[in-house]
């Protein structure tokens, strides 16, 4: 199917005619053409008719694949929701991002192999230096960016981790005050809790208990209402682990917190990662 025909498709269902959809934008005749496939459009005229049918391109986009995400953008989603503490997680994902990059030639595919395998190098002892080796090219060619978009902040956010505690810290402030520009668009700014949120287990690594606190606090104090529950139980028992740290009790309030939500949602795989996680940084 065609783009014109899919786009006929939500004309008609949506009740519109030719003349009211076209108008000021195309001839009634070349856009009866695009319909049928005889002639093709330029992308502002494209992008005309989509506003004009209260329509993303993205959401016409996965109508025109038959209701699925293209194989691409299912696996773009499929990386950057990735539980980067699974290796089996990772590994299954290097093997589909391989399968793809033999039939395509892709840069930003490209950069999700070397990600990916950076990641899954630091499992292996002293593998934070071939981690490191791996993505600093990438880190690289991004940092004298003049501005980054989007995918550049997803790809930022997924290799925090791997740079010393200083220069992840000074990427991810750099992130957060770039993506201001970015807090009318939802899609994108949501990252900027996700950004807080790495920053408060990289301080958390590195013993610096009072400043992950204090940046714990603060996405809490502003963003508590709109995080997501598994953002929300994180913030939750990383709190209580900073809090246990530099104050021992025997009174958990945040950890039983964030228990409870993860037993609320049903959510087996976040209430182990909460149990493992505060163990394993509470034991330090």
């Amino acid at each position: 199917m065609t783009y014109g025909e899919t786009l006929k498709i939500i004309r008609q269902n949506k009740g519109y005619s030719q003349q009211y959809l076209a108008k000021d934008i195309l001839s009634q005749s070349s856009f009866s053409k695009f319909e049928h496939n005889q002639s093709d459009i330029n992308f502002i005229a494209f992008h005309q008719l989509l506003e004009r049918l209260n329509m993303t391109y993205n959401e016409f986009s996965f109508i025109h694949e038959n209701f699925q995400r293209q194989p691409k953008v299912q696996l773009i989603k499929d990386f950057f929701s990735l539980p980067y503490n699974s290796k089996s997680d990772l590994q299954k994902t290097l093997t589909t991002i391989e399968d793809y990059l033999q039939h395509n030639e892709d840069l930003l595919i490209e950069d999700l192999h070397i990600i990916c395998k950076a990641l899954l190098a630091l499992w292996k002892e002293q593998g934070m230096e071939e981690a490191r080796k791996l993505v600093t090219p990438i880190w690289e060619r991004m940092s004298v960016l003049h501005n980054w978009y989007a995918i550049d902040f997803l790809i930022l956010n997924s290799i925090l981790y791997v740079f010393p505690i200083e220069t992840a810290i000074e990427i991810s402030k750099n992130m957060i005050q770039r993506l201001e520009r970015y807090k009318q668009f939802e899609e994108v700014y949501y990252l900027k809790s996700s950004v807080q949120i790495n920053i408060s287990l990289l301080l958390i690594k590195n013993k610096h208990y009072n400043e992950a606190l204090e940046v714990l606090n603060q996405l809490l104090n502003q963003q508590q209402k709109s995080l997501s529950y598994v953002l929300l139980a994180i913030c939750l028992y990383r709190k209580e682990i900073c809090l246990q740290k530099l104050n021992p009790t025997t009174d958990k309030p945040y950890l039983t917190k964030a228990l409870e939500l993860a037993k609320i949602y049903e959510d087996d795989s976040l209430l182990n990662a909460i149990t493992l996680e505060f163990e394993k940084y509470t034991n330090i």
